[in-house]
């Protein structure tokens, strides 16, 4: 088992000293520069300064778009399952 390698980040106004697995470091980072980015998006948009505001908007924002890639794969999924079943009908349609 790996060892723990500390990792120091700042999401909004908020410091964070975590300890990930070697392997989650560079997504810990990425997410955190997202965080961040999306922090200043929305300041700027609303002309919010409250950090509590501004961190629920992100929350917000990145559950969304959690939701809305689970729907797409899911209809991905779908639409794949639906080729995949008219491909075997043809091909058994062949086969007969």
């Amino acid at each position: 088992m790996s060892q723990k390698l500390p990792c120091n980040i700042i999401l909004g106004i908020q410091a964070l000293a975590l300890k990930v697995q070697p392997e989650e470091e560079f997504c810990v980072r990425k997410a955190a520069k997202l965080v961040n980015e999306l922090v200043k998006y929305y300041e700027k948009k609303t002309n919010q300064t409250d950090p509590g505001t501004v961190m629920a908007m992100v929350a917000l924002d990145l559950a969304m778009c959690g939701i809305k890639f689970d729907n797409e794969l899911d209809e991905h999924l779908h639409q794949t399952q639906t080729k995949n079943s008219e491909l075997l009908e043809l091909i058994n349609s062949f086969s007969n």
